[in-house]
């Protein structure tokens, strides 16, 4: 965010020119060039990187020469510079942290001078400092408040929100904190375009949809790196306390990260080490037993260290309002990094987690299809238990003022037993019948993207240039198995009954499969103008063996995929867009006549506006796009047995988008959104072209605000309001819309306990009820938590 110079009160103005300009040094040395009372300022566009790309960027820019030695940059790196300033205010915003200052000679140019300090006084040279809105934010560091103006996800560097040409939506740690979100699903239901528990309250999985399309099992990244599904239930978790945010790029982006929904992606950013000290622990309590201790540490290993650590986890043991179904989690996340020098750092990232909720949390349904409140579980048999760990590491190396190699790899596992039982009503009236059911799956997964990229000019044009290859292979083990279980009553039920372990197997799965892509993206700029161009070649694989049939089959795709944006600054707070991109998701099998079938492909047009008012902490951000799924599989006509499908089928989805994000006021911050989207099967041979998908809503709004008070009392409040959705595909019955509010009561205790905090926080606060169904298996909504909390900083 960019504070323009021009808005500035006069006095903050005077007192920001004399610390940009202002130094005292022997007259030898030469002076810094004075500028007239009308300070003449222009826009500066200067990427992050090596301060000497930076200052020859910056010297290319303004029209001048600067002359200065290796030695005086060697080692020192940038975080850019972007908006209105005049060239000493450019300079100095620079050069501030590096004890060095341009000095401008007789014959108009500049040379980069050391910041002299005075011989025998006790006055030194003040470093030359802008005050101007911060730059110190990057795309995987931590923000401050609600507003982040960099984000990684939708080009793979470290860009400006407000100079990327597409929808882009991020979910800072403060967020996450201030509603007390307990899962990524929970986190981002503030954000446009974004719908969550469209299956009610499932914990096994984080339910989120994206323009229409699920995200689920096949637009989960974390680092940057996919977290791979396989088989049913195989999915890893995430803990939105481990991470410093989340990053929501709506639309197709294959062109970066090969097969990937159509609607969009979630990444999550994990927390990395800093050289800070980070010092927390929390404790909570809550109802419906909600017990929780976390903790986030971190710092320097040492003074002067060229290593940092941090060190995130948590332990929790909870329950829901639904019987039989609990949220029990121990997560824990070290992470360090090594920086020999500017050039190099090496970020390790690691985490472990046990997961333990309901094996199936939806509730009995009678053959009517009324949705009762009767659990037909056993305590000691029901449960889904899921192990996972993660390990790997960020590698980044420049080479030079142009070149820069980045390795991003991690290898994944998750171990998962799930059990539940399948139940029916006998005619009795009283009695379920009831049998054992036991899905099995074991994944280990591993990924790397290796990348190089170049900060370079081709005349006016100042290129941000990557290109790179990536790979994933994932093998997985999913077995399904069935046994017998005694009878449950209505009236009197034993939910302690024992269950053995089902033991006939009806499907025994060996999956394996494998992507490798290679990609080039040029974010070019020239002048206000910003143009991306991106191309990627994308190899798929995967092998299923049966081993019950004895047989494997094998499938293999090859898809182009390609991205164009174009996105021109008005000023630097106003930025319209238009946007073109590409997805494609794989579909394993084959038709009748044994030829493969081709992969699912999307296709996005997107054009928007963003506007960042000047001295302010605010996003506005609008959207209208024209999505368009094809290849679907859908009944083949010409097949009187109707076994046979072929490729017509096709969903639409279009709409609007508005969103803001950051602070209203100076105690004010608020996330709020609208959605409304037309989605339609365009395309189908299976009686519902012309229909709306299954639970999908056609509007969704929501807005959520905190306040803090100078007494140290913070009051948040928020509400979510999801419409009407169709409970079947011939669009016949209907699922109720639903609101649900959240807040958040907090107050600082630091007067009596320094660094310390108290807050009781509310999701579904007036225990909103609802149903959703899908052709006629219904889940219930979540109702109303309470959790008190105690933090402690130091």
């Amino acid at each position: 965010m960019h504070t323009n110079p021009n808005r500035q009160r006069p006095l903050a103005r005077a007192v920001a020119l004399a610390l940009g300009l202002c130094v005292i040094q022997p007259a030898t040395v030469g002076v810094v060039a004075a500028e007239p009372a009308q300070v003449q300022r222009q826009r500066f566009d200067v990427p992050a990187g090596p301060l000497s790309a930076a200052l020859r960027a910056l010297a290319g820019q303004a029209g001048v020469a600067l002359t200065f030695t290796p030695d005086q940059t060697d080692g020192r790196s940038s975080p850019g510079l972007h908006g209105q300033y005049s060239l000493a205010e450019a300079f100095a915003a620079l050069l501030a942290t590096h004890d060095l200052q341009a000095v401008r000679q007789a014959n108009g140019g500049y040379a980069l001078r050391p910041v002299i300090r005075v011989s025998g006084g006790d006055e030194a040279t003040l470093r030359p400092v802008l005050v101007s809105a911060s730059t110190a934010q990057t795309a995987t560091g931590p923000v401050d408040g609600y507003l982040a103006t960099r984000a990684l996800t939708a080009s793979k560097t470290d860009t400006p929100v407000l100079e990327t040409a597409r929808s882009i939506s991020v979910v800072t740690a403060d967020q996450i904190r201030d509603r007390g979100a307990l899962s990524v699903e929970n986190a981002v239901a503030y954000t446009a375009g974004v719908q969550v528990a469209a299956w009610g309250d499932d914990p096994r999985f984080d339910q989120i949809t994206i323009r229409g399309f699920e995200t689920t099992t096949t637009a989960d990244y974390r680092d940057g790196l996919r977290q791979p599904y396989a088989g049913w239930l195989s999915c890893f978790r995430t803990e939105p306390y481990g991470l410093e945010r989340l990053e929501i790029v709506k639309g197709p982006n294959s062109v970066l990260f090969g097969q990937i929904s159509p609607g969009g992606m979630i990444n999550r950013v994990s927390k990395r080490p800093t050289r800070e000290s980070i010092r927390e622990v929390e404790i909570q309590a809550g109802s419906n037993n909600h017990y929780q201790l976390q903790a986030d540490l971190g710092g320097q290993l040492g003074e002067g260290s060229d290593w940092s650590w941090r060190l995130t986890g948590l332990a929790r043991n909870a329950d829901s309002d639904t019987l039989g179904v609990n949220d029990d989690s121990l997560y824990i996340a070290p992470a360090l990094t090594w920086q020999p020098s500017a050039a190099t750092r090496v970020t390790f990232l690691a985490h472990a987690e046990h997961y333990e909720t309901a094996g199936s949390p939806r509730p009995f349904q009678y053959p009517s299809g009324k949705l009762s409140r009767f659990w037909p579980g056993d305590v000691d048999f029901d449960g889904l238990k899921q192990d996972q760990f993660t390990l790997g590491y960020e590698a980044e190396h420049r080479f030079n003022d142009v070149l820069t190699l980045r390795q991003n790899l991690r290898y994944g596992q998750v171990d998962t037993d799930n059990q539940y039982t399948d139940a029916s009503l006998d005619a009795d009236g009283d009695t379920i019948l009831r049998s054992a059911v036991g899905v099995y799956e074991k994944m280990h997964s591993l990924n790397v993207d290796t990348s190089l990229a170049a900060n370079f000019a081709t005349g006016p044009l100042q290129h941000k240039l990557i290109a790179g290859i990536d790979y994933l292979e994932l093998d997985s083990d999913v077995r399904y198995m069935s046994g017998p279980a005694p009878s449950i009553s209505l009236s009197n039920p034993d939910h302690n009954q024992p269950i053995a372990k089902p033991t006939t197997v009806w499907s025994d799965l060996g999956i394996s499969a494998s992507q490798t892509g290679v990609y080039a993206q040029d974010q070019a700029s020239l002048g206000n103008w910003r143009l991306s161009l991106g191309l990627r070649r994308d190899r798929a694989e995967q092998a299923q063996k049966d081993r019950l049939a004895g047989s494997t089959q094998r499938q293999t795709d090859r898809k182009t995929s390609g991205s164009v944006g174009l996105l021109y600054l008005v000023n630097d707070q106003l930025a319209p867009y238009v946007s073109y991109a590409t997805s494609f998701t794989p579909q394993f099998g084959s038709n009748v006549g044994g030829s493969p079938y081709k992969p699912t492909v999307g296709k996005q047009v997107e054009a928007g506006i963003k506007y960042q008012p000047a001295g302010s902490k605010l996003l506005l951000t609008a959207s209208v796009f024209n999505l368009v799924q094809q290849n679907a599989l859908t009944r083949d006509l010409s097949d009187p047995a109707g076994i046979n499908k072929i490729q017509t089928g096709e969903t639409r989805s279009r709409g609007v988008e508005l969103e803001a994000t950051g602070k209203l006021l100076e105690r004010l911050e608020l996330v709020a959104a609208y959605t409304r989207q037309d989605v339609e099967v365009t395309r189908s041979n299976d009686g519902n072209q012309g229909k709306q998908p299954v639970g999908l809503p056609e509007q969704l709004a929501s807005l959520w605000a905190r306040y803090r008070f100078a007494s140290g009392l913070s009051l948040g409040l928020g509400a979510r309001w999801t419409g009407k959705t169709w409970a079947d595909g011939a669009n016949t019955l209907r699922n109720d819309g639903y609101t649900q509010v959240d807040a958040n009561l907090g107050y600082d205790i630091g007067r009596w306990l320094p660094g310390a905090s108290v807050a009781l926080k509310a999701t579904n606060l007036t225990d909103e009820q609802y149903l959703m169904c899908h052709d006629g298996y219904c889940y219930r909504g979540r109702g109303r938590s309470l959790v008190a909390s105690l933090n402690y900083r130091w």
